[in-house]
């Protein structure tokens, strides 16, 4: 009688198992009592023998990190070891979030100098306050993806990042004191955080818009067009980075004239916006371009497969940047030209719920209020004309 092959081959090496499915190597650990599984994601022995020397390095740290807290000898660096694992431990978190968390961690490593060596009786609320205060000054050196230099505006320095710093601060801390290492968390109190005012956008006007569009479109390189397309797409639909890439030809209605998103930020962002008349006549010109691009069949007209993505890139930060440069504006970034559509449709007199179920924000509008119900100096001038007081 034959028998099927184990799922899991023994390779001879401690810890190092091979998946005989699919030819992974995966590293077996057991840290706090549970037995975990790491891919390592690799189909080379030799590969795989380098990562798990790296991975079992790095699980024996954490292990000491554990053992100096229940010591009492732990330092900021171990609390925020083990504050990593408890983020890869959750299977609650979307990918997106997890990452979040951890820039967190990686943003206070960064920027607060002997951090990992620090001793938590001596993390208090005023050295906290000093950090929190340097950083607003300072910012953290964050650069627009495909800017030359830091900008003065867009620089790590922002009130919601500094926030959730101190957020995964006290989290550490929180371990430290469920540990016995100490007897209160000296930073729950309120008084830390920033006050958080939503950044306005800093919108060009709109023919300043189609002029960074036509410079990225004309500066010759291979995807020059498509990023061009790219950033149309996102000014004329509102849709947000991730949720633009994701966009496939079955999400576009031509017949009732409207895009549907897939959203994952809230319940309320899988939407259907109506498709304005620039983003009618860019999706039909992509459209066209895709049909002219594919093989006919042996009859009829040729077909767009519905599956495929509607836009032939997933970023245009380097050539939107480079192209402001050229303008002679600070440069945007992604979401601001999300901020173009919803101020455009204000502009044009959308009311404010309508413009929030198409942005996808969950709460009628009240975000929209505070963030984006301004006015470009254009819009705000021809306004002011229409005020007639005692003619």
């Amino acid at each position: 009688m034959r028998t099927s092959r184990p799922i899991w081959e023994s390779t001879g090496e401690p810890n190092l198992v091979r998946n005989t499915a699919s030819g992974r190597y995966y590293g077996r650990f057991k840290l706090a009592r549970r037995q975990r599984w790491l891919s390592l994601q690799t189909h080379d022995r030799g590969i795989a023998k380098i990562r798990l020397a790296d991975e079992r390095a790095r699980i024996e740290r954490l292990r000491q990190s554990a053992a100096d807290v229940a010591a009492g000898t732990a330092r900021m660096g171990d609390l925020a070891s083990l504050y990593l694992q408890r983020i890869e431990d959750r299977s609650d978190l979307a990918p997106r979030t997890r990452r979040r968390l951890r820039e967190e961690v990686e943003t206070i490593l960064k920027t607060w100098p002997g951090f990992p060596t620090l001793p938590p009786r001596r993390l208090t609320r005023q050295a906290v306050l000093d950090w929190r205060n340097r950083i607003r000054r300072e910012g953290t050196g964050f650069r627009v993806p495909g800017a030359k230099k830091v900008s003065p505006k867009i620089n790590g320095s922002s009130a919601s990042l500094i926030n959730k710093c101190i957020d995964a601060l006290r989290r550490m801390i929180d371990i430290a004191v469920e540990r016995g290492q100490l007897t209160a968390n000296l930073l729950s109190p309120r008084g830390l955080k920033l006050k958080d005012r939503p950044r306005k956008p800093r919108l060009p006007e709109a023919e300043v818009l189609g002029q960074i569009f036509a410079e990225i479109e004309c500066a010759g390189g291979r995807f020059s067009r498509p990023a061009a397309d790219f950033c149309r797409f996102l000014a004329y639909t509102g849709c947000r980075l991730g949720e633009a890439r994701g966009v496939t030809w079955a999400d576009v209605d031509f017949g009732r004239g409207i895009l549907r998103i897939g959203g994952s930020k809230t319940e309320a962002a899988d939407r259907e916006v109506p498709l304005i008349p620039a983003a009618r006549a860019l999706l039909e010109r992509l459209h066209t371009a895709r049909q002219e691009g594919t093989r006919p069949p042996n009859a009829g007209a040729p077909e767009v497969d519905p599956k495929a993505r509607v836009l032939a890139v997933g970023e245009a930060g380097k050539s939107l940047a480079g192209a402001c440069e050229k303008v002679g504006i600070e440069p945007l970034t992604h979401h601001d030209l999300r901020d173009a559509f919803a101020t455009s449709a204000i502009e044009a007199g959308v009311d404010i719920p309508t413009v929030a179920s198409w942005l996808g924000h969950a709460d009628g509008g009240a975000l929209l209020m505070r963030v984006y119900a301004h006015h470009r100096r254009a819009h705000s001038l021809a306004q002011a004309a229409k005020v007639l007081v005692g003619t």
